[in-house]
């Protein structure tokens, strides 16, 4: 097994994210196993089949065995987005719960999970509130909390109604007691994860008003994680760990206390998706791709992600349905009708940041693969990040897998140069008790003025975010021995040019796409002869969205597997993030490009 880009890596832009699943349903218990017999137990944990392998299962149940066996099947049948087939099992369950009122109201779980899925929030949260949670057995009451809260959640975002919000706190901490030690704290950080979606305005009411002192404890902490200081978490979170004792946000309070961000620690935690199962694509399916196809953007990004998408079918020789929507002459609603309509499978697209989040505004719920950040995060979404705040992080990885422990940044006054910045810092505060230095600079003009007072010569590692043209400029000023990390922004896709010698001894860490000649390369750089570094970097994650979209039940089962491609070596992260591990090379007119 490849072994994880985190692992590698020792650090990773995921490490900064807590280990948060909003659809998240609970297991103590061993995955199901392709046997004829299904306990219930079996049927409230992961799923790990295919749907054709749970109607298998149902065909060998014994009678004491079928109802959970229906019960997997149909769950399986509401992740393939199969309502109406869904909806003929759910029947199927309700006969053979034989007026049995425990299995009545194990079926009712299912059926609010359909609801759920389909987007019936009132549907779902009705069918729900009749069940009679406390006759349940462990694994069913786990399963029930989990997609009862999720639905409280979506309501909360339909509705803004801070009651539901709250509600679906309640009932994840009524979920602690079904569940494991691990589990019990992944369930902690995702009542704190939920709370931080009130501003803090909102979170002091809610601590005033609310009498319930293990819910005070949550909300308590949720504003001081706020916070963006991790000084100033250290110094609230001590006056918190005295006021509330054996909280189960102890464990949390306590890497704070120690400079670390919260985050569970350990293996398995027993908590899986309450779908259970990551659809992916296989041949046969219908595709929609998502490009502005006219317009201004046609040409740096359409036209480029197109050509990625064709010239990686073509190499899989893919027998896909695809269909191309133009996001420049289409509303989002417009397509996704269109979408429903014609049973589109899966979706990759779009690139423009506000129309990823018309995408995800329009509720549909087609996997989908896009390339950039998503203003917050649902069941099914994976996106690339393209951004600078990931190739800050991706260089604060490598410098401390390096053994560098005193870095200092350097980057232009600009949102860019500072979005590098805290990407790189909010890396390196996850094993670092301290940020890292920052020089900035106005103008590269004056830059050697502007670097006079950055304390170069007590630095061990230098980084530098800025365009090659830039950092030609500021090398003069940088000590002659101190290693030297670029990224992206610092490479222009041409092999071996002059601006790469003028660079030479610097570490450049970049998509393997761009460091490497390839057949591939030379037919696109012929197509598109202009085509610059950020157009190749585009092509390059288009084409492995293909390939991504085929593997990702496989990349899901195995969260330490990884995917080779072009843009570099994929791995399933937190929250969708498709994680990308760059290819380092040491800038040299000799280094070799195939």
């Amino acid at each position: 097994m490849v072994h994880s880009i985190t692992h590698r890596l020792k650090l990773s832009a995921l490490a900064l994210a807590l280990a948060l699943s909003v659809g998240a349903c609970t297991s103590t218990t061993e995955q199901p196993a392709a046997s004829s017999q299904v306990s219930t137990t079996q049927a409230f944990s992961a799923l790990t089949m295919t749907t054709d392998q749970y109607q298998q299962l149902v065909k060998e149940s014994s009678d004491s065995d079928r109802f959970a066996a229906l019960v997997l099947l149909t769950r399986s049948t509401i992740v393939a987005r199969d309502y109406a087939a869904a909806s003929e099992l759910l029947r199927a369950l309700r006969a053979a719960a034989q007026e049995d009122p425990v299995l009545l109201d194990e079926a009712r779980i299912i059926e609010g999970l359909m609801y759920m899925h389909q987007g019936k929030t009132t549907d779902a949260l009705f069918t729900l509130n009749k069940v009679q949670v406390a006759a349940l057995p462990v694994p069913a009451a786990s399963f029930y909390y989990q997609v009862l809260s999720n639905v409280e959640l979506n309501l909360y975002h339909e509705s803004r109604q801070t009651e539901y919000l709250v509600r679906s706190c309640e009932h994840k901490l009524a979920l602690m007691q079904y569940v494991n030690e691990q589990a019990q704290q992944t369930v902690a950080l995702q009542v704190v994860a939920t709370l931080k979606q009130l501003p803090p305005s909102e979170l002091t009411v809610l601590m005033t008003s609310n009498t319930d002192a293990r819910m005070q404890g949550f909300i308590d902490f949720a504003l001081i994680d706020s916070s963006k200081s991790l000084k100033l978490k250290q110094q609230l979170i001590t006056n918190w760990q005295e006021k509330y004792e054996e909280h189960p946000l102890s464990f949390a309070a306590a890497q704070i206390a120690a400079g670390s961000e919260a985050q569970v620690q350990g293996g398995s935690t027993g908590l899986d998706a309450v779908s259970g199962q990551v659809v992916g694509l296989k041949e046969g399916d219908k595709l929609a791709v998502l490009l502005p196809l006219t317009g201004r953007f046609a040409a740096a990004v359409g036209e480029p992600a197109r050509l990625g998408v064709l010239a990686a079918l073509q190499d899989r020789n893919s027998k896909l349905k695809v269909t191309f929507y133009d996001t420049n002459r289409m509303t989002m609603e417009e397509i996704t009708s269109a979408l429903v309509q014609n049973g589109t499978n899966f979706i990759i697209g779009p690139i423009l940041k506000p129309e990823v989040d018309a995408l995800i505004a329009t509720k549909i719920e087609l996997p989908a693969i896009v390339f950039n950040n998503p203003a917050s995060s649902r069941e099914g979404l994976y996106y690339y990040n393209l951004g600078p705040d990931y190739e800050g992080a991706l260089a604060a990885a490598k410098i401390y897998h390096d053994g560098h422990t005193n870095p200092v940044l350097i980057a232009p006054e600009s949102t860019r140069g500072e979005r590098a910045i805290a990407g790189f810092n909010d890396s390196w505060l996850t094993v670092n008790t301290r940020s890292a230095i920052s020089c900035r600079y106005n103008d590269i003009n004056l830059v050697a003025s502007a670097l006079t007072t950055c304390p170069l010569n007590n630095a061990d590692a230098i980084y530098i975010n800025a365009t090659a043209s830039d950092v030609i400029r500021i090398r003069p000023s940088l000590p002659d021995n101190t290693p030297l990390y670029l990224t992206d922004r610092s490479y222009m896709g041409l092999n071996h040019s002059s601006g790469e010698i003028a660079l030479a001894g610097a570490q450049l860490g970049d998509m393997p796409w761009l460091l490497t000649d390839s057949a591939l390369k030379q037919d696109l750089m012929a197509t598109l002869p202009k085509a610059d570094s950020q157009v190749q970097r585009i092509f390059a994650a288009a084409y492995d969205s293909i390939n991504l979209s085929f593997n990702l039940e496989t990349l899901a089962r195995d969260r330490n597997d990884v995917l080779h491609g072009i843009s570099g070596d994929l791995q399933l992260g937190q929250d969708g993030l498709i994680e990308m591990a760059p290819m380092w090379v040491t800038l040299d007119v000799n280094r070799p490009v195939h």
